[in-house]
């Protein structure tokens, strides 16, 4: 893999910010941006895991707090992308399409993503063999990374949600009836974050949360596996994350097991 040096210091960090309840009391989403080395999340992971799915912030506010991403929308309606500021969604049914602003997004996290490590990585063989290969070449493994990997995929696996219907069941049950969609010889980008292992579930997904999206815009989804010859990968070394904690928690939080809900939700691979 070819190895170049970030052009800026990162100094460890791991910040929560406790956004105000009331929308009169929320930091601006100006303020927010002016940190190009921030997550930015719109809840806590544990919000979403629990069946908090009907949000209450918009793809327009997503949208202003960064320009990679990944997230979902109201009601678990499907897997969110964003990719160079544009917020797509990709539907239970496999269809993506471009969102309202005006939609909510119950989970989210984003970054104003700067190119600053390139890597190249070839014969990768599973997602497994790629996350393990790429967090070995990390020089600080106790911040975040943004990723962006782009090239011609052999095969990948995807996987998207209908939306639910009220009473919301805790993602891991909801994520039982996920749709999965296996494509070959598609040329795309993955999209996600790395988040160090320290980092509780209820916050984040520990390790690689990756989605998929086309180049020609008619495929994506969560990741689940893939093949490629050879991928072009890009990341961001983030080391703040600003969490948004004035979510309306509807569904009560589970208090027990949350590593492992994180895990059957998320890394769900037949």
């Amino acid at each position: 893999m070819n190895t170049t040096r970030p052009r800026r210091s990162i100094t460890t960090a791991l910040s929560v910010l406790l956004l105000g309840l009331a929308a009169g009391c929320r930091t601006t989403y100006t303020t927010l941006v002016q940190d190009r080395d921030t997550v930015y999340q719109l809840a806590p992971f544990l919000y979403i895991l629990s069946g908090n799915y009907d949000g209450a912030l918009t793809v327009a506010q997503f949208k202003a707090a960064g320009s990679l991403g990944i997230g979902t929308f109201e009601g678990l309606d499907g897997e969110a992308v964003m990719l160079d500021g544009v917020v797509y969604q990709v539907k239970g049914d496999g269809s993506v399409s471009i969102p309202e602003d005006s939609r909510h997004m119950p989970f989210g996290a984003c970054t104003l993503f700067d190119s600053d490590l390139r890597r190249n990585m070839k014969h990768i063989a599973s997602f497994d063999i790629f996350s393990k290969t790429l967090e070995a070449d990390f020089q600080d493994k106790q911040i975040f990374y943004a990723v962006r990997a782009e090239g011609l995929f052999k095969t990948i696996r995807v996987r998207s949600c209908d939306k639910q219907t009220k009473p919301y069941r805790p993602l891991a049950e909801a994520t039982k009836q996920q749709h999965e969609y296996t494509y070959g010889q598609t040329r795309g980008t993955l999209v996600g974050f790395w988040t160090p292992p320290f980092v509780p579930g209820s916050i984040g997904v520990p390790g690689f949360h990756l989605h998929f999206l086309s180049d020609d815009h008619t495929r994506g989804g969560h990741v689940l596996d893939f093949q490629s010859d050879a991928l072009s990968i890009t990341l961001d070394p983030t080391p703040r994350i600003t969490v948004d904690f004035s979510t309306p928690v509807d569904v009560p939080l589970m208090k027990d097991g949350i590593d492992q809900q994180v895990h059957d939700a998320e890394r769900q691979r037949k």
